[in-house]
């Protein structure tokens, strides 16, 4: 199981297929399973040498309980790492949600690794305010405290059903499985480090971003309309929408998977 370390916190990542790489980093409660189970790496293998990576603190990279392991700056380092252990110059990145906001902040700190950046369900700060101005990522960080504090001895089923209960529906069967086994005090840790740092105006940044990128969220995902508008704003970006569909937009591959096709053809050629 190959691990790469960057600065104490150990990476697990994996590798499919053959050509030119791509590297790819889920959500929230996603890992690098998620690549396999939704089908992206049997079509995507095809022609690509596929990295599939656990973002710290999930999956089976390290999970730090300190919110000083989860800078993004950090993050990106982590891909880094991976690539300076495959010997690899540069590389595709795919990042969904988490992995998206990863992938945002890689024009930031290691634009020369990266010949494209595909980022999906996420977006960067247009107010300067970080995402924590997001009524979602506000939800899970109150939620997760509540659950550490009123159900200590199963706080991700407390969590999990909280979720549920305000969302009017339930996870399938194996999100939920994989909710329920997230390390509660790593995710929390996660969302209180990860956006404090301090980061360009998007004014200012997101027209400097020359490297090519594809943008796209489902239309009813509370980030779609800042996604569209953060690739109005750059000058090498392309932006799909999937009509009906929230913040599962990775779940439909056969909606997603014409489109990343297409845009990497595209840029290999280029």
């Amino acid at each position: 199981m190959p691990y790469v370390t960057n600065q104490g916190v150990r990476i697990h990542y994996e590798l499919e297929g053959q050509g030119p790489p791509l590297a790819l980093m889920t959500g929230l409660a996603g890992t690098l399973e998620d690549w396999r189970v939704l089908g992206y790496s049997q079509v995507l293998s095809k022609d690509y040498r596929l990295i599939l990576i656990d973002p710290r603190g999930r999956g089976a990279s390290d999970k730090p309980h300190d919110a000083t392991a989860y800078n993004l700056k950090l993050m990106v380092e982590d891909v880094v790492t991976v690539l300076d252990d495959l010997q690899i110059d540069k590389t595709h990145y795919f990042g969904y949600s988490w992995g998206g906001i990863i992938g945002w902040r890689i024009p930031i700190y290691a634009p020369e690794r990266f010949s494209s950046l595909i980022l999906g369900g996420s977006r960067y700060p247009l107010t300067g305010q970080e995402e924590m101005d997001s009524s979602v990522v506000t939800a899970i960080q109150v939620g997760l405290e509540m659950a550490l504090k009123e159900a200590p001895e199963r706080p991700m089923e407390f969590f999990v059903a909280a979720v549920e209960k305000n969302m009017g529906y339930q996870y399938p069967p194996e999100r939920r499985t994989q909710m329920l086994a997230l390390d509660p005090h790593a995710v929390l840790a996660s969302f209180q480090g990860a956006f404090q740092g301090v980061i360009p105006k998007a004014e200012e940044f997101l027209p400097q971003v020359t490297i090519p990128c594809l943008i796209f969220t489902g239309e009813a995902d509370p980030w779609y309309p800042k996604a569209k508008e953060c690739a109005d704003h750059m000058p090498n970006a392309t932006f799909f929408s999937l009509p009906g569909i929230g913040h599962e937009a990775l779940n439909h591959s056969d909606l997603v998977l014409p489109h990343i096709s297409k845009f990497l053809a595209e840029v290999s050629k280029e």
